[in-house]
């Protein structure tokens, strides 16, 4: 089977480990579902294992961001979904 942007979007999306992307100011500059998502869509070159490393504590940070776990609930609430 090949894997087309297609089908990794549809897969990503059943994937939720939300969290809040911060700048150096602590405000918040991203709110995204999961790494994937942050990785194909942030302007800024992340990457997907850079953030898993950041969300984990391995590091406190990647490329100058922190990465902070939230809610499915606050997630919700942040992309105005219900």
């Amino acid at each position: 089977m090949t894997w087309t942007e297609q089908s990794k979007e549809s897969l990503s999306k059943q994937w939720l480990n939300p969290f809040l992307v911060l700048d150096y100011k602590n405000e918040i500059i991203g709110v995204y579902r999961n790494s994937k998502q942050c990785e194909r869509e942030s302007e800024f070159g992340f990457s997907s294992l850079g953030i898993r490393q950041a969300l984990n504590k391995i590091h406190k940070t990647h490329k100058g961001f922190r990465f902070k776990k939230i809610s499915i609930e606050l997630y919700k609430e942040y992309i105005g979904e219900e």
